[in-house]
């Protein structure tokens, strides 16, 4: 088996709140059996050496494991905070971030992303539908991301999209047709947010 990349890291963002699932802890979930953490940890372990989890309060990773935490700069920032909090963690040139509700990812989705990473890009991002949409919480954020996070959240920015869009970052993208070719109904892209998800 190839060892993780040296130059990779991953994050979780489990700095959600749950409001719509009676504010449960998504990561810990059971989805066919196992916790989404659980699922994502062998999906991410494969690529990244280290693994961070990113949460608004400590208290959101009782039950998460041993990843190192990072919390968010700004409270009720949303995502944003968790990516700029860990971007800011690492100095591995890629941050693999992905959802803490997000059961379906897989190695070969996270491979697929990673694949276009090269030194003529600082993200790798999914975009789906008509007219194509970007998935910011499945994406490969480059160091050059790091000083775009943090003026998001000092401008009071928080729709993560707009990391991939407005901002002026060279972005690779991995096209629907791309994503179907690993993963053919696309469910790497679906999360847990309300009853009827489970």
């Amino acid at each position: 088996m190839t060892p993780p990349r040296t130059d990779v890291a991953a994050v979780i963002l489990a700095g959600g709140r749950g409001r719509r699932l009676g504010g449960v802890v998504k990561p810990l979930l059971a989805i066919e059996g196992r916790a989404i953490i659980d699922r994502l940890r062998d999906a991410l372990a494969p690529h990244a050496h280290e693994l961070l989890l990113a949460v608004a309060d400590p208290a959101q990773a009782q039950g998460l494991g041993d990843a190192r935490l990072v919390i968010d700069a700004v409270p009720g920032a949303g995502p944003v905070a968790g990516l700029a909090a860990a971007r800011a963690a690492t100095d591995a040139r890629w941050l693999i971030a992905v959802a803490g509700d997000m059961p379906h990812v897989t190695s070969a989705v996270i491979a697929a992303l990673l694949a276009r990473a090269g030194d003529d890009v600082d993200a790798v991002a999914i975009r789906l539908g008509t007219p194509p949409l970007p998935e910011p919480l499945l994406a490969v954020w480059g160091r050059a991301a790091a000083p775009m996070m943090a003026r998001a959240l000092e401008r009071g920015r928080y729709r993560t999209s707009a990391l991939l869009t407005d901002d002026g970052l060279r972005v690779a993208w991995l096209e629907e047709a791309d994503l179907r070719a690993v993963d053919p109904q696309l469910r790497s892209v679906q999360n847990v947010n309300r009853p009827t998800d489970l």
